[in-house]
């Protein structure tokens, strides 16, 4: 079989039946697949990439036997997401490194005047998008909660579950986040 004509359910059920060789063949294939995708939108290093997947890969796999995967026809899409997530949590474990008996006394590992700088400048950004959010008309700031709402969906998932049709929903979101863009730099400006 080759991983890429898999469907999810077929995935699942290779996994459950137990056949070794060929899940260990689809495997490397879906950690390759996965650490590529890492590198490529994340600019990720070849070998974190490669820690991140294998790292989710094992999890699903654990899920899979344990029966807890919640939706076994989406499990590719659940893997990329989830790579994602784990390279982004690898990053913050990075940056952040605060022992909890420390926490309140060193707020992050690094000091320098450039990352306090910049994450001042960072937080600062954020008080802005929240007070150009707050400046938002009523429907548009509940549109707004559904898009973060539904942030790891897919957008022709998310419109049909608030009764839009694709194309709306993705035009709709593009000029909300287009005017949120403007209204943050325009902040930014004054």
């Amino acid at each position: 079989m080759d991983n890429q004509k898999l469907s999810g359910a077929e995935f699942y059920e290779l996994v459950k039946t137990g056949d070794s060789s060929e899940v260990n063949r689809v495997s490397r294939g879906m950690v390759r697949t996965m650490a590529l995708f890492l590198r490529s939108t994340l600019n990720a290093e070849e070998d974190l990439a490669m820690d991140c997947a294998q790292e989710v890969y094992q999890n699903v796999y654990v899920k899979i036997l344990e029966n807890s995967l919640p939706d076994v026809n989406n499990i590719f899409g659940y893997l990329i997401n989830s790579a994602r997530n784990e390279f982004l949590k690898s990053q913050r474990r990075g940056k952040f490194e605060v022992p909890s008996e420390h926490a309140k006394f060193i707020p992050i590992k690094d000091t320098s005047s450039e990352n306090i700088v910049e994450l001042l400048y960072n937080r600062e950004r954020e008080k802005k998008l929240e007070e150009c959010i707050r400046k938002l008309k009523i429907k548009k700031r509940i549109f707004f909660k559904h898009v973060l709402e539904y942030i790891n969906e897919k957008d022709k998932d998310t419109a049909k579950l608030l009764g839009m049709s694709h194309s709306n929903f993705r035009a709709k979101k593009s000029r909300l986040i287009d005017s949120l863009r403007e209204c943050v730099k325009e902040a930014s400006h004054s």
